[in-house]
């Protein structure tokens, strides 16, 4: 339970997209390829860079107006809409590390954590290290680590290495905080001195 209420905090740190994740607030609630679903009617020609910024400028705007949704059909309608502008953009822009985190976010929203997971295994492989998303993707990590096939886990395995090497402490408080030390343990497993710095960081704020 703590670690999926980490997504209620993701806004605190996300930067230029921290806007979106305050609906999480009042919301209740990557295979090798991508979703099957993504591929759609759009041409190649369709699908250039100046059509992937507007479909995913679309995306955002309709994610910052989910919270004013009247009625769950118009919510379900929105967050579908966001969905179908995610995938024009990616098609268009595969390695907007960003936009697949808005998916992996939008489908959590419509409660599809398999499709959340196989999303945020995409955002790893478009950007495997980012310092400025390292608490909302390890967060988001941590809760959908149930859901996450064998590629996704390594995923995990590489951002908690990755980013323990990067800032050791943070990744420690964010474990402890949304109960995922077991989670960093195994990232950290190949690297016993990490490993060690991981249970002496943990045992300090432990007590």
């Amino acid at each position: 339970m703590s670690v999926l209420c980490g997504l209620f905090v993701l806004v605190l740190c996300f930067g230029r997209l921290g806007a979106e994740w305050t609906l999480l607030q009042s919301a209740t609630r990557a295979p090798r390829a991508a979703p099957a679903e993504f591929v759609d009617a759009l041409s190649r020609e369709a699908a250039g860079s100046g059509v992937a910024r507007a479909a995913a400028v679309a995306a955002a705007l309709r994610l910052a107006g989910f919270s004013n949704a009247e009625s769950r059909a118009e919510r379900e309608d929105r967050l579908a809409a966001t969905v179908a502008d995610l995938h024009r953009a990616l098609l268009g822009a595969p390695l907007v590390a960003a936009n697949w985190e808005r998916l992996a976010f939008t489908e959590q929203l419509r409660h599809r954590p398999l499709e959340a997971a196989r999303a945020w295994r995409m955002a790893v492989v478009a950007g495997a290290f980012d310092p400025a998303a390292m608490a909302r993707r390890l967060q988001s990590g941590f809760a959908l680590w149930p859901y996450m096939d064998a590629d996704g886990r390594d995923a995990m395995d590489l951002q908690v290495r990755t980013f323990f090497a990067w800032g050791p402490g943070s990744v420690t408080e964010l474990a402890v905080r949304f109960g995922a030390e077991e989670i960093v343990r195994q990232g950290l497993a190949a690297e016993p001195a990490a490993a060690a710095d991981f249970e002496r960081r943990l045992s300090h704020l432990k007590h």
